[in-house]
């Protein structure tokens, strides 16, 4: 059973081969100092698809329901982002946070590692009923130009699906 640690708002993986399979496979997580540390959005998708289980700081392994409730709590909107990256990570792509840029996420095309190649997109998820004001988005765009990425806006409807649109800049 491949075991991580709820740390604060990051997952933790501390056997080292465990971490390293784990980050070499598939990209996963920040490795540093043996331990593989790992975003939520990366720590449910493991445990869905490898059965990785998640322990809180008194050593209890933590249910499917608590994980929700408590990584929502830590990041408000998480569930709408975690169907992305769900999505997004099935198809082949790799998200990374991407919190500096104002997105949610940083994605990599497929078969492209990060650290050796450069994301092409920075993802903003937005709920479908969500308004964006122009100022936000132009922002937003402006700051995703600016480090020469294209601007990825997913959004999740009712039924937990989501519409990709992508933004470019076009010279006239």
């Amino acid at each position: 059973m491949d075991k991580a640690l709820l740390v604060g708002s990051r997952v933790v993986i501390a056997d080292q081969p465990l971490a390293s399979s784990v980050y070499n496979k598939g990209s996963f997580g920040v490795f540093d100092g043996g331990k593989l540390y790992l975003s939520l959005e990366e720590a449910l998708y493991l445990k869905e698809k490898r059965n990785l289980e998640i322990f809180d700081s008194t050593g209890k392994r933590m249910t499917n329901k608590r994980i929700l409730n408590e990584f929502e709590k830590k990041e408000k909107g998480f569930a709408k982002r975690f169907i992305v990256f769900k999505l997004m990570r099935n198809e082949g792509y790799i998200l990374k946070t991407a919190l500096k840029y104002g997105g949610d996420f940083r994605v990599y095309n497929k078969g492209e590692k990060p650290g050796k190649e450069h994301a092409e997109w920075i993802l903003k998820v937005y709920d479908q009923g969500e308004s964006i004001k122009f100022k936000d988005f132009s922002a937003l765009n402006r700051v995703v130009h600016s480090v020469k990425k294209k601007l990825l806006i997913a959004v999740v409807d009712d039924e937990n699906s989501a519409t990709f649109y992508e933004v470019d800049w076009k010279a006239i």
